[in-house]
């Protein structure tokens, strides 16, 4: 008998169902083991590591023990990443059986499966490295700060990731209540198919307040005059097509399309993943296979009159980008799985079209006989749609009614129109994972959690799908950045991001990584 380990009962059965009573297939039902959750568990002798891991579920994980006990071969089939390699390590260290290998797929077919069976892995240290390193950083800042700040009586936890996060809405919104509005003014003509404002020297429509006097003896001026289109200006413009999926991007587009939270895309994403309609969700890659790209390349054929040039990208790790599995949008889903698959589906096929086309067109218009004062309206015609042909959102194209160079043009009212500078805008679930990405803060498999927990300390809450700070999140960042500035500074969360990654390619040793940053981490404190 042999034996396949995965984490979760859902993906149990699809690879049984693909793979027959060949295998025995269990499910751990993720980690078996932890760090405790109420004592430190992380200690250091003789300038080495130890940890003290405790079982969870110990009913069902020693059950999955005996049943290995009796099996030929047995096969951890975890996810592909640092994660599912930790639970890999955990289960191989725990079973402790003589034939015992690791197999990596992202996504679960008969052909992926099959192929990975073929090429039975051990399991790589140095992404259980990398794992362990994240797990114990997040141990050594967090168990030293929470209890700091429940003394206090200022919040419930900090985190290296969660406080750095955190730390981006507040200042956000103080930014937002330090704003002083300013006013500017535009002089706008309108000519009932189109409007035209007045240019600046700056090449803007804005005026300051201190000329508002000499729009207004424009206004005035002009208010009775024909325009004549003096110029008429044409460039083309690409508007290029978008990257495959990774995992940060699903969750930003989920959220604009849906307004699903990132905790629920994750969610749907998995069992979608776990069913075999996508490939692995967690993935910072925009890699396409080359299988992929050949399918798709005949299944777009019909649409582009030339063949595709589809270029692709590689990553370190090499896993690919979130994509469905087969090229077929007619499948049998609950409402919430359909509208996530649809949108990854849609996606793919723009990220794997051409790219679409528009002329820019400027018409610079004079009222006769004030030659100094042009006015400019401003228009796009879309030329080739390329990948707006699946894309699923709309791109608003100001379009200009067709008018020659000479025309004389009657408008019809002329407007001096007041308007005031806006603040930023608060982050929303979206915009705060673009930042965090661009940052290099965090992993995008864990900004869901990050955000879930976010809420759950009551530190944000959302307002009309922004997220505003509580009068307690914006505490816990004062404190921490009067007493712990090193800790919640964003440069330092990017590099510990970068160590991580360093670890998981065997560039840094990391029981000296996290044993160096807890001797400065104590200085600290």
């Amino acid at each position: 008998m042999k034996i396949i380990i995965v984490e979760s009962p859902k993906k149990a059965k699809t690879i049984y169902r693909i793979l027959g009573k060949k295998f025995l297939v269990l499910a751990s039902y993720g980690h078996i083991m932890d760090l405790p959750k109420n004592s430190f568990g992380i200690y250091v002798k003789n300038n080495k590591l130890e940890a003290k891991y405790v079982l969870k579920n110990k009913k069902f994980v020693y059950k999955i023990k005996n049943i290995s006990a009796k099996a030929k071969e047995i096969i951890l089939a975890t996810d592909p990443d640092r994660e599912g390699e930790f639970i890999a390590w955990s289960i191989s260290n725990f079973i402790k059986h003589k034939n015992i290998f690791r197999i990596r797929f992202h996504e679960i077919t008969v052909k992926s499966i099959l192929n990975a069976l073929k090429n039975k892995d051990k399991i790589n240290e140095k992404l259980v490295n990398a794992q362990k390193a994240r797990r114990f950083l997040d141990r050594i800042i967090g168990y030293t700060l929470s209890p700091i700040l429940w003394k206090k009586k200022i919040g419930s936890s900090a985190g290296r990731v969660q406080s750095a996060a955190l730390r981006l809405i507040v200042e956000r919104e103080i930014e937002i209540e330090n704003f002083i509005p300013k006013k500017y003014y535009e002089l706008e003509v309108d000519f009932i198919s189109f409007k035209a404002y007045l240019l600046n020297k700056d090449g803007t429509y804005k005026f300051n307040e201190e000329q508002k006097i000499y729009l207004e003896k424009i206004k005035n001026d002009i208010k009775n005059k024909e325009f004549i289109l003096k110029e008429i200006k044409k460039k083309k413009k690409i508007i290029k097509k978008p990257t495959p999926i990774d995992t940060a991007l699903l969750q930003r587009i989920a959220f604009i399309k849906y307004r699903f939270s990132a905790p629920l895309t994750m969610k749907i994403a998995q069992s979608l993943y776990e069913k075999g309609y996508i490939t692995y969700h967690r993935t910072d890659s925009f890699h396409l296979s080359k299988e992929f790209l050949d399918k798709i390349k005949k299944y777009l054929k019909s649409y582009f009159d030339e063949p595709l040039k589809i270029k692709k990208k590689f990553t370190q790790e090499a896993h690919e980008a979130i994509r469905p599995v087969y090229l077929n949008k007619n499948v049998q889903l609950d409402k919430l799985e359909k509208s996530l698959y649809d949108l990854i589906f849609d996606f793919t096929l723009s990220s794997c079209s051409k790219n679409a086309i528009c002329e820019e067109i400027r018409y610079i218009l004079i009222p006769i006989n004030y030659d100094n004062l042009n006015f400019e309206a401003r228009g796009e015609n879309l030329i080739y749609d390329g990948f707006l042909k699946f894309y699923p959102f709309k791109i608003k194209l100001k379009s200009l009614p067709l008018i020659n160079k000479d025309a004389i043009l009657k408008p019809i009212k002329i407007n001096l129109l007041e308007k005031t500078t806006k603040p930023p805008e608060r982050y929303t679930e979206s915009t705060l994972i673009k930042k965090l990405k661009e940052l290099g803060i965090g992993r995008p498999s864990t900004y869901a959690e990050i955000i879930k927990i976010l809420y759950k300390r009551n530190y944000v809450i959302k307002d009309k799908n922004y997220l505003k700070p509580t009068e307690k999140g914006i505490k816990v960042i004062e404190f921490l950045k009067n007493n712990f500035k090193e800790i919640i500074d964003l440069k330092f969360t990017a590099n510990m991001e970068e160590n991580l990654d360093k670890i998981a390619l065997g560039k840094l040793n990391y029981e000296k990584f996290v044993i160096d940053f807890w001797k400065n981490f104590k200085n600290i404190l």
